[in-house]
Order: structure tokens, then C-alpha cells, then sequence
């Protein structure tokens, strides 16, 4: 999708640009504010929170929930809005998070989130594979495994629809 083409392309700023068109599909970054770490049990909330938007507000193709970041690639349904759908997932996963840290670790709950996400519209279907590609090399490139399918938070839809 060229967002500039689209009559009903809308234009926000922040620190970041934001733009938002019906029908593109969206590479989105967030990241945990400073010295923020997360532990195993985190990012499965974490990605538990990004699969139960799927399909109900989003439609999802990728995903990686780094120690410190989130990558997602996705498509709006029907018409719903990026930032509340970021808020819903970034919300959600941020109450969990802090909950399961003062139970097990009595950490007291702090901001999880940066307020801002990177958010970029995908143009070509070359993008596409290269940003899905970027997500599942994410965990390899930064030493925690030696191969995606070894990465326990990512999800890479496939032609089937099953997490690879």
C-alpha cells in the first residue's frame, strides 16, 4: 500500500510520525523503557496478548518478543485503529507483566512501555519478506539461539495459519 495514494490516509506525530491507510499492513516496534528485562514467563504473556488480538482486531503474519522489544507485522480489520489496537495489546501485556513480577519476584509495578511505538507501513511485497525475515532472524541475531524455529516467542504465520 502507498499510504501517500490513499484518500483516507491519516497523519499523527508525536516524536514519531504516524500514519495510518485502510488496508496496509504495519511493521511495528515497542520497546521496554529503560533497564527493563524481561523474564521467560513475561513474554509468553507478552505474545499471548498479540495472539488474542489476532483475528478479532488484527491480522497477524509476524512476531518476535525480544528480552527488551517487540516486533509485530500485521493488518488492521475492518475498523479498528492502530493506536487503540497498540494500547489493547501494550496495555494488557503490561498489567500481566507487572502482576506476575510482584507475585513472583515483589518488584513493584513500574511503566513497562515506552509511550511510543515505531510503527511503519509496509509498501511492497519485497518489504514484506524482508521485515518477516528481519523478525525471524531477530533472537539469532542477537545470540539468544542459533536457529528461529529454536526461539520460543516468535510466530510466523504460514500458509496454514500455524506458528513456525
Amino acid at each position: 500500500v502507498d499510504p501517500w495514494k490513499s484518500k483516507e490516509l491519516t497523519y499523527t506525530r508525536r516524536n514519531l510520525p504516524h500514519l495510518q491507510a485502510p488496508g496496509a499492513t504495519y511493521f511495528i516496534t515497542f520497546r521496554c523503557n529503560r533497564g527493563i528485562q524481561l523474564p521467560d514467563r513475561t513474554r509468553d504473556l507478552i505474545m499471548a496478548a498479540i495472539e488474542a488480538c489476532n483475528g478479532t482486531s488484527i491480522d497477524l503474519d509476524a512476531a518476535v518478543v525480544m528480552p527488551d522489544h517487540v516486533h509485530t507485522i500485521f493488518r488492521l480489520i475492518e475498523s479498528h485503529k492502530l493506536s487503540r489496537v497498540l494500547q489493547l495489546i501494550k496495555g494488557r501485556s503490561a498489567r500481566q507483566v507487572n502482576q506476575f513480577l510482584e507475585q513472583s519476584h515483589r518488584l513493584k509495578p513500574v511503566p513497562l512501555w515506552m509511550d511510543e511505538s515505531f510503527d511503519h507501513i509496509v509498501r511492497s511485497e519485497a518489504e514484506w519478506h524482508d521485515r518477516i525475515e528481519y523478525i525471524r532472524q531477530n533472537a539469532v541475531k542477537n545470540g539468544l539461539v542459533s536457529s528461529p524455529a529454536q526461539y520460543k516467542w516468535l510466530y510466523v504465520k504460514t500458509d496454514d495459519s500455524k506458528p513456525v
